[in-house]
């Protein structure tokens, strides 16, 4: 009870906050703003639906972070510059940049308190194809560039019916550019700044007829923030697209990643004398084909994907995994009759891994610390179904997916919620849903609390969400949810079983504005309760107020608040709370040409975000941008 009324308080004091906080800001509250334009109420999404749908026609909650918004922050990692720009997303970090795998948890994304690493309950996508290597059953979070993504799309919440395993906590759907303009168009980026650190791209987009192209080269490179601390990548994406005609549309992707690093701090965690650096060889491709077809009445896609790692591992001692995985994605949208819309999807994917290498020693036959090539195999065919009534004053949602695998048994995972406009400017939406997360083979079959037997976790999530246009100026939604968690794996007496739980639940806020035609902001606020105690990457509290003025015809400000509240790290570090103040300014030289300096952590605040790690004080780089 006491807890309950401490939550009530906190919803309260929350919306009360914000309210105050942005009674001078506008916009809808899934809309983003960036510098020129505006995104209205109807802005379309397709994440949480597989067809092109109006944000607030969706009973789900999806958050966009748009290019300009990305360019503002002048990161070239992707999660790194939308991690606080979305209420309840946190990304663990540890350096300047690089996350790294097998470090702690660096690279772990949580969205309302789940997620995590090594394993994850929020599915990276790209471009709607699923993101996560066999072994560990997680994305690699440095495979991310911002340089070629036109906009990410957040769902906070399950999203198992459309997306299967994975989704339990979340979806972040990257989705890339097009060629937009006919002839050829080249954009040329680099920066240098602090611990010697450079980063550069190079992008080139083709239009011509009906064949389309992007190629995206990237390479960055820092010292660290302590010596023997270096990292550096360097990144291929590749889409080339071909219009049979406006009814059929073939597309065609590649992408490479390969990085290095180098850590003398993970060695430390568990011997403070240690010397040891932890060394990374980490190389991850992906390549996908896919067919679109648009009629009146109806449109889909099938998609055939494959993505493979190779990763080196010295800790000192000698790691080598591999992975790859296979998989097929299918769905038509149809409108089977008046003011209704439906989609009918199959997925399939088999992913296999091995590890033919740990500390030094091959793999034996019964080894706990390699293992030979194993493999899962899904396939789950799903419905989703949705009808407007009333003129669409009301619309109901629907959705069931079978889960099925050579590994476990089949689940039924429902989904349902709805959406109502009582009034002009206001919206009510509300959903159930189910998530699920399948064992990895780490899980099952790696290290000495290695279990086979082990079942998928589960997740019940219900949440409704207020959003209120006030006017042309102001804007906001407000967010309640509570989240079920069960038969999730923990490590019980050196053995993982299927025993543990969690109850999650918080509000969100989201507020949007342009009081002036060179003035933008956009605030959110989140607070985090948890049954579960230490738990990590799940900040309590987590507020962002972003600003992008004008100021000049050729000049540019672009400013971000991030605050944290009750971060818990480790045992030995206090919960962190901490601001931090960054800025990026533009100057457009010409119209071809643009100088830029970007200035994070300007208050020199001191924080950590894994044990150990301690994470930078103001930093500052200097670059350009060149479109020819």
């Amino acid at each position: 009870m006491k807890e309950n009324r401490h939550y009530l308080q906190r919803l309260i004091q929350g919306a009360i906050l914000c309210t105050a906080s942005f009674a001078a800001v506008h916009t809808s509250a899934q809309t983003v703003v960036d510098t020129t334009r505006t995104y209205r109420i109807g802005e379309v999404v397709v994440t949480g639906s597989n067809n092109a749908t109006g944000r607030n026609l969706l009973p789900y909650t999806v958050s966009t972070v748009g290019s300009p918004q990305l360019e503002a922050t002048g990161n070239t990692q992707l999660l790194s510059a939308i991690s606080g720009r979305v209420p309840s997303l946190f990304v663990s970090e540890r350096n300047i940049f690089g996350f790294g795998v097998s470090n702690g948890g660096s690279g772990g994304i949580k969205i309302r308190g789940v997620g995590g690493s090594p394993t994850n309950a929020v599915l990276m996508m790209v471009d709607g194809q699923p993101q996560f290597a066999g072994i560990y059953s997680h994305h690699v979070a440095d495979f991310y560039e911002t340089e070629y993504v036109d906009r990410v799309e957040v769902l906070r919440g399950p999203g198992s019916v459309l997306y299967g395993s994975n989704a339990m906590g979340g979806v972040i759907n990257v989705i890339t550019k097009n060629a937009e303009k006919d002839g050829v168009h080249t954009t040329l980026t680099s920066q240098y700044g602090s611990y010697n650190t450079w980063r550069s791209s190079i992008t080139n987009t083709v239009r011509s007829g009906k064949f389309s192209s992007l190629v995206s080269l990237g390479y960055d490179r820092t010292d660290g923030l302590e010596e023997n601390f270096d990292f550096k990548q360097a990144n291929v994406y590749a889409k080339l697209g071909y219009d049979f005609s406006d009814a059929w549309k073939l597309r065609a992707d590649y992408s490479l990643m390969n990085f290095i690093g180098n850590d003398p701090v993970y060695p430390k965690l568990s011997d403070p004398e240690s010397t040891d650096i932890y060394h990374q060889n980490i190389t991850r491709g992906e390549a996908s084909l896919s067919l679109n077809n648009y009629y009146g009445n109806t449109n889909g896609n099938v998609r055939v994907y494959y993505s493979y790692g190779n990763h080196y591992i010295d800790d000192p001692r000698h790691f080598h995994s591999l992975d790859d995985r296979f998989g097929i994605l299918a769905y038509q949208n149809i409108r089977p009759w008046k003011d209704a819309a439906a989609t009918v999807g199959f997925d399939f994917n088999t992913y296999t891994g091995k590890i033919p290498m740990s500390g030094g020693n091959a793999h034996t036959e019964g080894s706990m610390t390699t293992i030979s090539r194993k493999s899962i195999t899904e396939y789950s065919p799903y419905i989703t179904l949705s009808q407007d009534l009333f003129g669409g004053v009301l619309i109901l949602n629907a959705g069931l997916r079978m889960a099925n695998s050579d590994r476990f048994d089949t689940q039924w995972i429902p989904q349902g919620g709805f959406v109502i406009h009582p009034a002009e400017g206001w919206m009510v939406k509300a959903s159930v849903a189910k998530g699920y997360r399948n064992p990895s083979f780490r899980e099952m079959y790696l290290y000495r609390p290695a279990n086979p037997d082990l079942e998928p976790e589960d997740m019940m999530n219900y949440e409704i969400t207020v959003g209120k246009t006030f006017s042309r100026y102001f804007g906001m939604d407000v967010t309640g949810y509570y989240s079920k968690g069960s038969n999730l794996i923990q490590t019980v007496d050196m053995k993982n079983v299927n025993t543990g739980s969690f109850i999650n639940k918080g509000i969100e806020v989201t507020a949007n504005s342009r009081p002036l035609d060179n003035l933008s902001v956009r605030a959110t606020y989140s607070y985090l309760y948890t049954s579960l105690d230490n738990l990590t990457g799940a900040p309590k509290d987590q507020y962002f107020l972003g600003i992008g003025w004008q100021a000049l015809p050729k000049f540019h400000v672009d400013a971000e608040l991030r605050g944290i509240g009750g971060l818990y790290v480790s045992g030995d570090v206090e919960h962190q709370d901490y601001v931090l103040l960054n800025m990026k300014l533009t100057y457009k030289v010409v119209r071809a040409l643009e100088l830029f300096a970007v200035l994070d952590n300007i208050t020199n605040t001191g924080y950590v975000i894994n044990r150990g790690y301690e994470m930078p004080g103001f930093t500052a780089m200097g670059g350009f941008k060149l479109h020819f």
